[in-house]
């Protein structure tokens, strides 16, 4: 299955089981808004790894605006890590300083081995994925409260 053909297939199942208006950007990733979260992509490899799922919400968070140091992110990114299923938190590092952008991320294999997964996986699946997606954007977003909460109560 060549990239564009990968490509319109997630885009049709965003469509229909999203009812969301979804595009195919010039590298054939699929990049649709999601209520309440925003812009979301579906970053695909038809040539080299057609069966692994990759859903992205990038840059939705960063230190400065959790009111967290670079190492209190860190803390509650490896805390929501490692107790959340699917859903994979990372920083990038924007500056010399300590501002950061959180990128969320659900990784998965929907397909046997160098082929391209059924329609009727993606189907199944991707409400699901959404849901563990946003779970960790929220859940970020509790572990900063109370990362500050136990600093305050230190102090």
């Amino acid at each position: 299955m060549d990239s564009n053909t990968l490509a319109t297939l997630y885009k049709t199942v965003i469509e229909e089981e999203l009812g969301m208006i979804a595009k195919i950007d010039d590298t054939d990733d699929v990049i649709f808004k999601y209520p309440d979260l925003g812009t979301l992509y579906f970053s695909l490899d038809a040539e080299n790894d057609p069966e692994y799922l990759m859903l992205v919400f990038p840059n939705f968070a960063d230190a400065k605006s959790l009111e967290l140091s670079r190492e209190q992110l860190l803390l509650a990114i490896n805390n929501i890590n490692s107790s959340s299923k699917a859903v994979k938190l990372s920083i990038r590092r924007k500056t010399i300083d300590t501002d950061c952008d959180v990128t969320a991320t659900v990784e998965a294999f929907v397909g046997a081995p160098n082929q391209a997964p059924a329609e009727a996986v993606l189907r199944q699946t991707i409400k699901r994925n959404l849901s563990a997606l946003r779970a960790g954007a929220r859940n970020l977003i509790e572990e900063s409260k109370k990362i500050k909460g136990d600093q305050v109560e230190t102090m």
